[in-house]
């Protein structure tokens, strides 16, 4: 690796900018990850779920095993959120809204 980085500066520009833009899409996802696991992972609702964890940590005491078990409840809970962002978009009226302001925009300048 250091003399494929110390030989990067000879290379092509085509070449310098498919590493740049690898290297930064990379850097990128790592940091997502991290925020996803830190904003979404590990909040058990219930006694149940808390059964359950337990019972998870139990069996598998690894730091993988949590690693895995902490990106899964991150996916879930951008699932959920995300379920909620599309009810609540599925809930607005935005027929009615159009409508009025149609009427008000045709009542100021059509006289």
């Amino acid at each position: 690796m250091r003399t494929y980085l110390s030989t990067l500066h000879k290379r092509s520009p085509s070449h310098k900018k498919r590493f740049a833009f690898l290297a930064s899409g990379g850097f990128t996802l790592l940091i997502f990850a991290v925020w996803a696991t830190v904003n979404f992972g590990g909040n058990p609702s219930t006694s149940s779920g808390q059964a359950a964890s337990v019972n998870k940590s139990v069996e598998s005491a690894n730091p993988f095993g949590s690693f895995l078990r902490g990106i899964e409840s991150s996916f879930e809970g951008l699932k959920d959120s995300f379920g909620g962002l599309k009810e609540g978009i599925e809930s607005i009226e935005l027929e009615s809204g159009f409508e009025e302001m149609r009427d008000n925009t045709l009542n100021t300048y059509g006289q």
